[in-house]
């Protein structure tokens, strides 16, 4: 690990603002991940959506298309081409359920992806089956539907089976779901090609399902006939059966796209919907590590300077800088720290150590550490990553009273004590702040001169007293 030396620049804002909002940035993930994005077509082919065309996708551990790419997909080789040149179509690992769009030539579509236009597929512990709800308008017949029997049939030990298709066929023969039709998918109910038309999923799938979840193997239905009415919708039947979609409009600034995150060891996948701007960023599998966040001392006179000790690693040694923000308790002043990691002072226990000066006008009573942002460039310019801390608060003091001298004006006990303090002598007012600089809600009597804690968590809290003398005494106690 290396050590960094940071510089300061000192702001008065009337807002608050964090160092966690310097940009938007994917999430991090140390499992598989998997991206489904679906209904990617502008009106013109080749082209797609333009923040489709700038991802990069090769960093996902396997790609789930839910068709319509462009707009007439399969038409021919240069559209064909240029949708490959993005998604991979011939990857093992990039699964395309067709959607309507995409279906103007099913040879040209085996060509380039060396599959039928529905097939099973395993991958991570996981079963797919890719079906063609394009065939047969929305109805799984004939080899197709021996296919989905011959798997659900016989699976026995994967985590998931995941359905990936084009429409969202589960909508009709559900009560709720076909209310919803008309609200939720590109094309509502009826008897066209692009259209939900009536079909057998309840009647002939639907059960196989059932007996595939009594088995311990979670079920997973994911459409992608999305996009120009909502982007993401998510839907569990009452017998657990997950039914997911998503899809983008061309050109809309609010595109999501279908996130899932699997840990192999404990067979779990989860997943949330992301806005396309977050996917144009490399993510990085091997963030680095917050360990320790942690001040020298927890009293600073102004104009003087307070160390700033940080324990961070990366496996890949590709730390490059460091961003928080040092927070007075109203928000209305704001320490930005920022530096290269190379600028470091590096300790004998492999720690690095900031040096902050805090300025003659800083606000006396509480700060603290806001949020931390370690940048990471292993291998690319990865996004800041975010961590915070609770145990980095401290108090700055006017430079011109000792510290010691100015809290023997008031004594607090038992301190540290169980919740309830007496406080000697009485006081006008006072407030207590948590590590993290929130104000907390507490009873004080000017009567008996005791504070009342007892409901408060265990730990360190600040309080900022004001005594008949008008002088302003700041402290801290702990309950334990």
């Amino acid at each position: 690990m290396r050590k960094i030396l940071l510089e300061i620049c000192f702001l008065s804002c009337a807002s608050f603002n964090v160092a966690a909002q310097l940009g938007d940035c994917p999430p991090v993930f140390k499992e598989k991940q998997f991206l489904h994005i679906a209904h990617t077509r502008t009106g013109a082919n080749p082209l797609m959506d333009p923040l489709v065309e700038e991802i990069d996708f090769s960093v996902y551990d396997m790609l789930w298309l839910g068709g319509d790419l462009a707009l007439s997909t399969s038409a021919n080789d240069t559209t064909m081409m240029h949708v490959d040149s993005v998604f991979y179509l011939g990857d093992e690992t990039t699964l395309w359920a067709l959607g309507n769009h995409d279906y103007a030539d099913l040879e040209r579509v085996r060509n380039f992806t060396q599959r039928k236009s529905y097939y099973a597929s395993h991958h991570n512990n996981i079963t797919f089956l890719v079906l063609d709800t394009q065939d047969s308008l929305s109805n799984i017949i004939g080899d197709q539907l021996d296919l989905f029997r011959r798997v659900t049939d016989t699976i026995q030990e994967s985590s998931h089976l995941v359905l990936l298709h084009h429409k969202l066929f589960w909508m009709y023969g559900d009560s709720y779901l076909q209310s919803l039709i008309s609200s939720v998918t590109n094309g509502g109910f009826g008897d066209c090609f692009y259209c939900i038309n009536p079909n057998n999923f309840y009647t002939d799938l639907y059960p196989a399902l059932l007996d595939v979840e009594e088995r311990g193997i979670e079920v997973i239905c994911i459409a992608g006939d999305i996009g120009f009415r909502r982007s993401e919708f998510e839907y569990t039947s009452p017998e657990g059966i997950q039914f997911l979609a998503s899809g983008i409009e061309a050109g809309k600034t609010n595109n999501k796209a279908l996130i899932f995150r699997y840990d192999s060891i404990q067979g779990t996948l989860n997943w949330e919907y992301l806005p396309l701007t977050q996917l144009l960023h490399p993510i990085d599998i091997n963030p680095p590590v917050l360990h320790s966040l942690f001040l020298a001392s927890d009293s600073i006179l102004r104009g003087s300077s307070v160390q700033i000790i940080i324990e961070a690693e990366d496996s890949e040694s590709g730390l490059s800088e460091f961003w928080f923000d040092i927070v007075n308790a109203s928000g209305e002043q704001v320490i930005t720290v920022s530096s290269p990691v190379e600028d470091a002072t590096l300790l004998n226990d492999g720690k690095y150590v900031i040096e902050v000066t805090i300025p003659d006008t800083a606000f006396v009573g509480i700060w603290y550490i806001s949020s931390i942002v370690i940048t990471d460039s292993s291998g690319n310019e990865f996004c800041k990553q975010y961590t915070d801390d609770s145990q980095t608060s401290f108090v700055v003091y006017t430079s011109t009273v000792n510290v010691e001298t100015e809290r023997s004006h008031v004594r607090i006990y038992p301190n540290p004590g169980t919740g309830i303090f007496h406080i000697d002598p009485g006081l006008v007012s006072l407030q207590v702040f948590d590590q993290m600089g929130r104000r907390r809600d507490v009873f004080y009597s000017t009567e008996t001169n005791t504070l009342d804690l007892s409901g408060q968590p265990k730990g360190m809290y600040f309080i900022r007293m004001k005594t008949h003398n008008d002088l302003f005494v700041l402290d801290k106690i702990i309950i334990h």
